[in-house]
């Protein structure tokens, strides 16, 4: 191997992915942030997330901001107990407590209250210790570097769009901005609202029950914000696809078959995961089997990303595969 070769290889390692995909990382974290203890527990959320948009979609978008129903989105059924209008009512007309047994097997929620099935938590000054003792407010490091993803896949975004006009750089191909573009709602709530959940609260919460008061109004709003959220993590990833279809070389080459994968895997996995929060959750990670498959669709999502940021900065290598039209982006 020659000189040349040797410093044409070694320039490549120096900037093997573009910055700006550098810059879109962070938001795979962010999307993926995981109070539990064990490092493979948070990678293996994070993959979970990755692999399914709905969940990490579900937490940045119905949540909300308090700590406390931040906190209890992380625990599972066995750790809230039912407290109905009539026994409230009971409560406070006799001014005695219940007794700790009655009832003791009647009263517990059999499934997470959360998303479609949020209730009030009625004794949340009881449980505020322990809530702040799992929260914290992010630093300036944590809501800039948030904000730098913003900026990037913002930018990304735009020049994704800009592309299809016919303004476009040869060198390079910013469709991974617009992949990602879908966790730009966990991306801000992390920048602006500013609560953490940073020590998992089912260790908090291990001896705790919370009461929670079981609601019969109407509940369509919380039906169409999580049907919203689910539709958006279904269906937003296709204006990808639609973008690459349309930008040189025009048509459904393998630049728009290699993004399809990462479509169609989001598409239907978030759809499992929106028919299974309809049926009702009692754990965290949900059903064992669908847990297991959306973190190994997050690890093959997250090998092909890599990839796909290569190939982004060597547009060459488009020509290994076999199609004509894939080996430069140029031609239309």
């Amino acid at each position: 191997m020659t000189s040349v070769g040797v410093i044409h290889i070694i320039s490549k390692l120096l900037n093997p992915i573009p910055q700006y995909v550098l810059g879109c990382l962070p938001a795979i974290a962010i999307i993926g942030a995981s109070p539990k203890e064990k490092l493979s527990e948070k990678l293996i959320w994070v993959l979970r997330c990755l692999g399914c948009p709905f969940t990490g979609l579900l937490y940045s978008c119905t949540i909300g901001a308090k700590g406390i129903y931040l906190c209890i989105y992380w625990l599972s059924s066995q750790h809230f107990r039912i407290q109905t209008d009539e026994e409230q009512n009971k409560e406070q007309k006799d001014g005695v407590e219940q007794q700790e047994d009655e009832g003791q097997d009647d009263d517990k929620l059999q499934y997470r209250p959360i998303g479609i099935h949020t209730m009030p938590v009625m004794d949340q000054q009881n449980i505020m210790v322990h809530i702040n003792r799992c929260t914290t407010r992010a630093s300036v490091l944590e809501r800039c570097s948030s904000l730098v993803s913003i900026y990037y896949i913002a930018v990304g975004v735009i020049a994704a769009i800009s592309r299809t006009t016919g303004q476009f750089s040869c060198e390079d191909w910013p469709y991974i901005s617009l992949l990602l573009s879908w966790t730009i709602p966990a991306v801000f709530k992390r920048a602006f609202s500013g609560t953490l959940v940073v020590k998992d609260p089912s260790i908090e919460f291990n001896q705790i029950q919370i009461t929670i008061n079981q609601e019969t109004g109407s509940k369509s709003h919380k039906v169409a914000t999580v049907t919203l959220v689910a539709f958006v993590a279904i269906v937003y990833p296709w204006i990808t696809v639609f973008l690459a279809f349309y930008t040189p070389p025009v048509g459904y080459y393998c630049r728009s078959k290699f993004l399809t994968v990462f479509c169609s895997v989001w598409s239907l996995n978030s759809l499992m995961a929106y028919i299974s929060h309809l049926f009702k959750e009692k754990e965290i990670e949900g059903r064992l089997w669908l847990h297991v498959w959306f973190s190994i669709c997050g690890f093959i999502l997250a090998v092909l990303l890599f990839v796909l940021a290569l190939f982004t900065n060597n547009t060459e290598w488009w020509g290994l595969f076999n199609d004509p039209n894939c080996s430069t982006s140029c031609p239309i």
